[in-house]
């Protein structure tokens, strides 16, 4: 199994977090099953692997498009991989998606859309390039192009939304909404309908996303033990453990000791 995330030259950062590529060229010798819970990223797909089925509180296990767009998970979900594994990704920023394409992300929580649905035929061209490409430089390169080709058409400038948004990523969802408002010097009225158009979600429910998708991934690298609730409970700034089990069980699905026991979540294959 390979996985590795690449950061993004200087000019994307505001707006990319990383590029991946995650591949198994061998025939999984069974079905795998993975789950994620929501990392608080949208993200762009191309994959030249088997096709994979996604179950969500939208989705009910059906194939997801071959090169596809999607916006925040509000909820946990549930790759089903067979065969090979070959895809290659954009992780965004939180509002850089919108920066740079212009699309509502409202309208995309949730959701696998076609890629060439949304962004036209220019897509078959890449993925095209991307499937033949005999290397992980040459499937890196035209990820970059991708985004430089649209960076380019588009000048954008990060704003105050991306600003906050990735405020509230560096922070891991630790954050008032009320203090980012008066220190931006923002109507709280306009501030929330402009996150809600960039990033998709309303601002202080991306601060509940981030932290619980923080707090999943080091329960995942085994950075906290089922012997350390109260540290970590006091450490993602919850009031007391019932309030932690409550926000925990409503996005992921499942009470926090079950999800350390029984889970064989995405990141353990797709490590920060």
């Amino acid at each position: 199994m390979f996985y590795r995330k690449f950061p993004p030259p200087a000019h994307l950062q505001p707006f990319v977090e990383c590029f991946y590529i995650w591949e198994y060229s061998k025939t999984l010798a069974k079905p795998l099953t993975v789950e994620s819970p929501p990392s608080g990223f949208a993200s762009i797909v191309f994959n030249y692997g088997t096709p994979y089925r996604v179950t969500s509180q939208k989705l009910n296990g059906g194939f997801v498009p071959k090169n596809f767009l999607t916006g925040q998970a509000t909820k946990s979900y549930q790759l089903q991989l067979s065969g090979q594994i070959g895809m290659v990704g954009i992780v965004f920023r939180p509002a850089g998606l919108h920066t740079l394409f212009g699309m509502p992300m409202y309208e995309f929580s949730d959701e696998r859309t076609n890629l060439r649905d949304v962004l036209g035929k220019c897509v078959d061209e890449y993925s095209d390039k991307i499937e033949e490409a005999s290397s992980h430089g040459e499937r890196l390169a035209l990820l970059e192009q991708f985004v430089n080709v649209q960076f380019l058409r588009k000048n954008p400038v990060a704003d105050r939304t991306d600003f906050a948004a990735n405020l509230i990523v560096d922070k891991r969802g630790l954050i008032n909404i009320n203090d980012v408002i008066s220190e931006l010097y923002v109507c709280r009225r306009q501030f929330e309908r402009k996150f809600l158009q960039k990033v998709g979600v309303s601002p202080k429910y991306y601060t509940r996303i981030r932290r619980v998708g923080h707090l999943c991934n080091e329960l995942a690298q085994k950075r906290w033990k089922i012997d350390d609730w109260q540290d970590l409970i006091y450490h993602y700034g919850y009031y007391d453990q019932s309030h932690f089990i409550k926000d925990f069980t409503e996005f992921i699905g499942k009470a926090p000791s079950l999800y350390v026991k029984n889970n064989a979540e995405l990141a353990n294959y797709l490590k920060n």
